[in-house]
């Protein structure tokens, strides 16, 4: 888990069962504000169909992450077993190129990441790191299981809205791919 912040998102009326609560979760007393109270899941994406009530409810099954500047949120070739929406601020993927560093992509409020590794955890293909402070929302196989489990609707909600997600971006590389050998 990298250097950062983590506190689970609970949801009143969808429980999570203890073990999938992070040893690193943080607690407020009533005096001191919640510094992620105000996050949400962004309606783009992934849950771009959903309505407001449906991303509050689908935020409860995951848990959001700070990250600040040059701090791996992602190391390239790291272990990675979790799905991540990017809620607020801006992240470089970057990947080791021959001679130096080269960012493939810049993601914005909305975009995910990790999509295979939550159904096939292993090495990852790129380094992802905030370009300002930034905070994303994670869920991992176990957290996603027990969403599909306990509220079919949401469950298949989401793994619709990832099969778009997922849909695009193949076509994209297909046409990516078809330009390329046109050349």
């Amino acid at each position: 888990m990298p250097a950062s912040s983590s506190f689970p998102c609970l949801n009143p009326w969808f429980p999570q069962p203890p073990s999938l609560t992070l040893p690193s979760t943080k607690t407020y007393n009533s005096q001191m504000p919640d510094p992620l109270a105000h996050i949400a899941l962004p309606a783009s994406g992934i849950t771009e169909h959903f309505t407001d009530e449906a991303r509050a409810a689908l935020a409860g099954y995951g848990e959001f992450i700070t990250v600040e500047p040059n701090t791996n949120l992602v190391d390239e070739g790291g272990d990675l077993n979790r799905l991540y929406i990017l809620a607020a601020g801006e992240l470089s993927v970057r990947r080791q190129g021959q001679h130096q560093e080269v960012e493939l992509a810049r993601l914005k409020p909305g975009d995910t990441f990790g999509e295979i590794s939550v159904f096939d955890p292993g090495p990852t293909s790129a380094a992802v790191r905030p370009t300002q402070p930034s905070t994303v929302w994670g869920i991992s196989w176990p957290q996603l299981e027990f969403l599909m489990n306990n509220n079919h609707q949401l469950g298949g909600m989401f793994l619709v809205g990832l099969a778009t997600i997922l849909s695009r971006r193949m076509r994209e590389m297909n046409r990516k791919y078809v330009d390329a050998a046109r050349v």
